[in-house]
């Protein structure tokens, strides 16, 4: 074989990975911002509870990919919901920590993530109580969604 046929199998095969490469570059550019444009809304509260000294509500939680480019695990890679705090007036009132993985999110579409158990800050929700402000009205809470996706931890807020 002639050193310019072994020139031209490299150069080809430089070729298609700087392509490979700048495509890769463009879908992470893309899954990146299908994540910083995704929203979250409650879609419900239910079963506010004491068990042990503690306190507890569990929740549904929707996140919604508004963008057109399809953000899937297989594709994408995974996206992991690792925290989740939820808020009533700009104050904290607990956390839940559910590892929920393998999030499929096609365009225009949303995933409904069920039964989430939360526990409630004890302090704060006593403060809610007493003031009379403890309640399951959806629109009175907001919440933050910690993902880990694309290598990073990523906050989608309400």
């Amino acid at each position: 074989m002639s050193k310019t046929k072994n020139y031209t199998g490299l150069k080809v095969a430089g070729v298609a990975a700087l392509a490979f490469g700048l495509l890769a570059f463009k879908k992470k550019n893309d899954y990146e911002s299908v994540i910083e444009k995704m929203t979250i809304d409650i879609d419900s509260i239910y079963n506010l509870r004491t068990t042990q000294g503690k306190a507890y509500l569990n929740m549904n939680v929707a996140l919604h990919n508004p963008t057109d480019i399809d953000f899937e695990p297989y594709t994408a890679g995974l996206i992991k919901v690792k925290q989740i705090k939820v808020f009533r007036n700009n104050v904290e009132i607990g956390n839940a920590f559910h590892e929920l993985y393998e999030i499929a999110l096609p365009a225009k579409s949303n995933f409904l993530i069920t039964n989430i158990k939360v526990e409630l800050l004890l302090l704060n929700i006593l403060n809610l109580l007493l003031d009379g402000q403890l309640d399951t009205n959806v629109s009175n809470y907001r919440v933050n969604v910690y993902v880990e996706a694309l290598g990073k931890t990523w906050v989608i807020e309400q």
